[in-house]
């Protein structure tokens, strides 16, 4: 899962064997030969780093990231008895177009390759696998492999393995350090165990703070439910066995991976140069149109679905001035103001037309032709459709960029936490009771009876106001629709948001305060203060407006008294047909919203519930995917009663094994 990043990612996600009487875990490794091939170290250490730690082209022999301070350790006792290798990969999170579960993929892949040919070079050598983090999740997939027989290499070979915020964590065969789990990692325990690698896999977890691997999904289902797909859902290939989670978490990646956001006002001013020069550069037209087609692409994508809306912008906005959370809410803001659709048909019109001269073996142009009259017509209009965008500081756009490429899973948490937390808490058979009675109240001039019921809703309704505000509960039930919960949690609150998602619900609270304002007034006439006269036709006439407003209430708010949910737009997962959420629109289409109050009213005491809004209390921000502080807290988490911490405590323990190598 996400590993620590510059601020701006920040925020956002059970064995012991034996214990010494200094508190140390006590693994066990087996004995191996001394003697090694020429030009083969005796250990052969591989370290896997994690999200955004490294990429594709990252240098293997120098380490990163939260594994550094291990493998220099190893290094600095070993010397070249000990090769330490740092495995480059895609290490990435939803941010490139693909999912978390592409790049754990990547990362397996490489790690095989690197240690079959390893192992095939050099017949003696041992090895160690560390990893952190999403490399933790690729670095216990591969232990397990390796220990049940199915590994690149064979598990006498394997000296140690280290897992420190294993998203895994709870696999059996792996030896806990440190504080007890109090759950399992959010990606699922390894069904296979460890097998032969038992008692030689340390996992490291901050547990009950860390998320990423220890969470209690049995309490926490949404989460947990989300977690589980996140990290296993690629984003190719179909997935109809496990209810389209493909195309959930397809339709959560964007991809910045060849966006410049610093680079749209010197692109922007190289058109514009272009535009009015005597000889036009068609190459040059061609790179700043196609930088800015690419860098406006997912900007236009975030604005078009349901992760830029108004809650999510509001939430970055409100950030401290200078954080990576504030810029990237003023580049939405600046981007929402801005003809986004417009300035891409118009940068891929300019693009396709420069690259086709250049095809055609054309590198320049005289400006009074007629293609580069045309080219500069429109780098013009381009320049001028992207100039507030252009106007924004590089150093803000710079830094926004890197939330606004994990903007959509990390608005999902904390939507889809918001919405299942607040459904479950609203007085909904309440709601529901009332505008059935409100009507009836207005229809015979109740005017006490009104002013009263409009009140107990007006205040019943408030919740939803506030919760209609800070989600796009079309949205967010298409997300819920699609999560595997055996409880039915999620379902239920999916059926739910689905029907509210079709209600206005600002006008139905409007409606409601304005009959009980009107109704106050007609009180307020048959019940005047001491020393005034009852006016009965005054309050008659004041009753007589309540029913225009009573029949726009009875509109407004059918969709709720009947309970159905009409069949959401499948495009807003993606472009693949969803059939979960087809199968969940079609239950709700026979399932009346009362039916369902009841199981919500029950859950909403549950201890789940408790624990959702605690998990939303803990504050999975903008900038966070499934993270907590403790995710990244590893170099100060004391595992030992010699106080070693996490870091010192693996450093120690593969210097231990390794040794032995010797």
């Amino acid at each position: 899962m996400p590993a620590t990043r510059p601020t701006a990612r920040r925020v956002l996600a059970a064995l012991v064997t034996a214990t010494v009487a200094t508190g140390t875990a006590a693994l066990t490794a087996p004995a191996v030969a001394h003697a090694d091939p020429a030009g083969c170290a005796a250990t052969y250490n591989l370290f896997i780093p994690g999200t955004w730690e490294t990429n594709e082209n990252a240098d293997p022999s120098v380490p990163v990231g939260m594994l550094k301070p291990i493998a220099d350790a190893i290094t600095s006792a070993q010397g070249d008895r000990a090769e330490v290798y740092t495995l480059p990969y895609m290490a990435r999170a939803f941010d490139n177009g693909h999912t978390y579960a592409d790049s754990k993929s990547d990362a397996r892949a490489k790690a095989d390759n690197v240690l079959s040919e390893e192992a095939s070079r050099c017949a003696r050598t041992k090895f160690t696998i560390t990893g952190y983090s999403q490399g933790a999740d690729a670095a216990g997939d591969l232990a397990s492999a390796i220990g049940n027989g199915n590994g690149p290499i064979p598990p006498e070979r394997v000296l140690a393995v280290g897992l420190l915020a294993d998203p895994g964590a709870g696999t059996k065969g792996a030896a806990v350090v440190g504080p007890r789990s109090t759950g399992t990692g959010i990606a699922d325990p390894r069904p296979q165990g460890m097998g032969k690698l038992s008692g030689r896999v340390a996992s490291i977890c901050y547990s009950g703070k860390d998320l990423y691997c220890s969470i209690q999904k049995g309490s926490n289902p949404l989460l947990g439910s989300l977690g589980s797909i996140l990290s296993k859902s690629p984003s190719t290939g179909a997935d109809t066995a496990a209810g389209g989670n493909s195309t959930l978490a397809t339709a959560l990646t964007s991809d910045f991976s060849k966006a410049d956001l610093p680079g749209i006002s010197a692109n922007t001013t190289s058109l514009a140069q272009q535009s009015s020069a005597n000889t036009i550069d068609v190459a040059q037209v061609a790179k700043s149109a196609t930088s800015l087609m690419n860098t406006l692409t997912p900007v236009a994508d975030l604005i078009a679905s349901g992760a830029a809306n108004s809650a999510a912008t509001t939430q970055l906005t409100t950030a401290a001035p200078g954080t990576a959370e504030h810029a990237a809410g003023q580049v939405l803001g600046v981007a929402s103001r801005t003809d986004l659709s417009s300035a891409l048909t118009t940068a891929a019109k300019l693009a396709d037309t420069a690259s086709s001269l250049m095809q055609s073996g054309t590198t320049t142009l005289p400006s009074a032709s007629p293609d580069a009259t045309a080219l500069s017509t429109a780098a013009g209009t381009l320049s001028t459709q992207v100039a507030p965008l252009a106007a924004t500081p590089a150093d803000a756009l710079s830094s926004a960029s890197s939330v606004l490429s994990v903007l959509k899973p990390s608005v999902v948490v904390g939507q889809a936490l918001n919405v299942v937390t607040n459904v479950t808490a609203l007085d909904l058979p309440g709601i529901l009771r009332n505008l059935t009675v409100l009507p009836q109240k207005v229809a015979a001039l109740d005017a006490r009876g009104a002013h009263q019921i409009a009140g107990e809703l007006n205040n019943q309704v408030s919740p939803l106001v506030r919760l209609a505000a800070g989600v796009d509960l079309r949205w967010v039930s298409q997300i819920l629709s699609v999560i595997p919960d055996p409880t039915g949690y999620t379902q239920i609150a999916a059926l739910v948001t689905s029907i509210l998602g079709n209600v206005d619900i600002v006008r139905l609270a409007n409606l409601v305060g304005q009959i009980q304002e009107i109704a106050w007034a007609a009180v307020e006439k048959l019940l005047p203060p001491p020393g005034q006269v009852p006016d009965p036709l005054g309050a008659g006439a004041a009753m007589t407006g309540l029913l225009p407003v009573g029949l726009d209430l009875a509109s407004v708010a059918v969709n709720m008294l009947s309970g159905k949910a009409t069949k959401t737009d499948v495009a807003l997962l993606g472009k693949q047909t969803n059939t979960a959420s087809h199968a969940i629109t079609t239950q709700a289409q026979n399932v009346d919203l009362p039916g369902l109050t009841g199981s919500l009213t029950t859950m909403a005491s549950s201890q789940g519930a408790d624990d959702l809004a605690a998990l939303v209390g803990e504050g999975l921000n903008a900038a966070s995917f499934f993270t907590s502080g403790a995710h990244t807290d590893y170099g100060n988490l004391v595992v030992d009663n010699a106080g070693r911490s996490a870091i010192k405590w693996l450093s120690d323990w593969l210097n231990l094994q390794i040794g032995r190598a010797a």
